[in-house]
């Protein structure tokens, strides 16, 4: 219990750190090359992707990672877009409130429960889109997000 609420506190302080002056399409380039540097760390195929304002504008799979990868992402960012948290954070949140997705009627093959997403949030205007790392074990994928941001920042 406490392991989860050191994780939702970590990820509120990560999701009030990494919010951008602005945020453009060349800036979704940029970062998506850093979040596949950053996931050359660890071992395996990883799918990144890059939403603004609805529309994938980064989408990149390395060797290793297949359409399944392509498949989480999409799940991740739904969750981020729906709560407007990371997906770790929601993760967090549900954990400790013993809640599901079934049981917020949300359909788990639409949503992922797992760390991966995180919001793209322009500061004073709010969240306006998701990145998303799949094919790691689910904190490994939010630590490539992590080390792409602190990079960033």
């Amino acid at each position: 219990m406490e392991d989860l609420k050191e994780l939702q506190k970590k990820c509120k302080e990560q999701e009030a750190e990494y919010q951008f002056p602005s945020f453009s399409r060349d800036d979704a380039w940029r970062l998506g090359e850093m979040l596949i540097d950053a996931a050359k760390q660890f071992d395996g195929g990883v799918a990144v992707g890059i939403v603004l304002n609805g529309l994938k504008v980064f989408q990149f799979v390395t060797e290793g990672a297949t359409r399944h990868n392509t498949q989480w992402l999409d799940r991740k960012i739904n969750l981020v877009t729906q709560f407007h948290k990371s997906s770790l954070h929601v993760y967090a949140d549900f954990e400790l409130k013993g809640i599901t997705l079934e049981g917020e009627r949300l359909d788990p093959m639409d949503f992922a429960m797992c760390g991966g997403g995180f919001p793209l949030t322009i500061k004073n205007v709010g969240v306006v889109g998701a990145i998303a790392v799949s094919g790691l074990p689910h904190l490994e994928d939010h630590q490539v997000i992590i080390d792409a941001l602190q990079k960033w920042f």
